[in-house]
């Protein structure tokens, strides 16, 4: 066929919308800001490292580094991979700040090398949802690189546990920005919106503009707020906070109970209960009953319960503790939902509350009933 033919084919093609050749994607890509190559037994890795000036913290939470990533998308899995991570180790200077970028899925292994050499030194690894996402990502994403052996990490803290364990009664939400904005003091400017992230890297991967640095700038901001929040954390596991009341002390004490720091947990629960007023100290004296009930030491567990039941009756604020002390002390499940029905109708903007109560509390009535009339049938 000559070269007419095979030209005027190709116009026809065109004028019918058959799909044009594509061009082939170019293989260089840019260094993003601040960005150095560093060389690695698996190729050229793309490095950041900065460091930022950083007031003493009060209490230095000691050799943690704190890791936060950015996906290809939230969902998991081996097909999700991390194309940013920001490393933030206290140093005494500072803040050391280290940040892995991966241009092209090509240049994971030399990625994933870097991002392992960053940790070296630190005794602690701490995260924000880590356990659940980070890590289990950055594993999947190491045995698909076939790197070898497993990827070793220190001890983790989730940060996020530890916000719900302590904070979920004063947060509607425990997202990190309203983590930042409630207990840290601050809104951030964000650069991009999270769900935007992996978009940017998607464009640059395309060659096409995009918002590539306010993503990276995205990624840093989230690892420095762990920093502070991880050292506003400790100071309330350990009681220092001043401003804490009996809400937040009954918090701290069934944390600490669940982790086995019984005497920490027993002494938060006790200046929960010395506020002497409120829901929260009431429960946290019905805990603290249980507890001593259980090892044996009655009496005082009977003081305690006649102290509280003589607080809760004469406050109608307290329903929810009276029917636990009904349920609990005078096994009188049936009372207990009767005084949190009542409830209901005169304490409407309780409703949520009491509804779980209620729930609990018809479920326990329906299996005593159903094992009277078996016992009534095995007679």
């Amino acid at each position: 066929m000559s070269q007419v033919a095979v030209r005027d084919l190709r116009d026809r093609l065109a004028r019918l919308g058959a799909p044009q050749p594509r061009p082939r994607p170019r293989t260089e890509f840019s260094l993003p800001r601040g960005f150095e190559v560093c060389p690695t037994p698996y190729g050229d890795a793309w490095l950041r490292q900065d460091v930022i000036p950083l007031p003493s913290l009060d209490p230095d939470p000691g050799r943690v580094a704190y890791i936060d990533t950015e996906t290809t998308g939230l969902s998991g899995g081996s097909g999700t991979l991390v194309f940013a991570a920001a490393i933030a180790q206290p140093i005494e200077c500072g803040l050391r700040l280290a940040q892995v970028f991966l241009p092209q899925p090509g240049m994971e292994p030399a990625f994933l090398h870097a991002f392992r050499e960053e940790l070296e030194g630190a005794e602690w690894l701490a995260t924000f949802n880590g356990g659940s996402f980070d890590l289990p990502v950055l594993r999947t994403r190491w045995v698909m690189a076939r790197m070898g052996g497993e990827l070793v990490c220190p001890p983790h803290v989730d940060l996020l546990t530890l916000v719900r364990a302590l904070y979920k009664h004063r947060l509607e939400s425990c997202t990190l920005r309203k983590v930042e904005e409630r207990l840290l003091g601050y809104e951030r400017d964000d650069p991009i919106p999270s769900a935007l992230v992996p978009d940017a890297y998607f464009s640059y991967l395309r060659h096409q503009p995009g918002p590539l640095e306010a993503a990276l700038e995205h990624n840093r901001l989230d690892v420095i707020s762990l920093v502070h929040l991880h050292s506003r954390l400790i100071a309330r596991l350990r009681g220092d906070d001043p401003a804490m009341d009996a809400s937040d002390w009954l918090a701290l004490g069934r944390h600490r109970l669940r982790r086995g720091a019984r005497a920490d947990g027993w002494r938060a629960l006790r200046n929960a209960t010395a506020f002497g007023e409120g829901e929260a100290a009431a429960s946290a004296g019905l805990a603290l009953a249980r507890r001593l009930t259980r090892r044996g030491a009655v009496e005082s567990a009977e003081r305690l319960l006649a102290w509280l039941e003589d607080r809760v009756t004469q406050d109608p604020r307290l329903t929810v503790a009276r029917a636990r002390l009904l349920e609990w002390r005078r096994r009188d499940p049936h009372l207990a939902l009767a005084v949190v029905e009542a409830a209901q109708r005169r304490m409407p903007e309780e409703a949520s509350e009491l509804e779980r109560r209620r729930e609990r509390l018809r479920r326990k009535v329906q299996n005593r009933e159903r094992r009277g009339r078996q016992g009534l049938l095995f007679r």
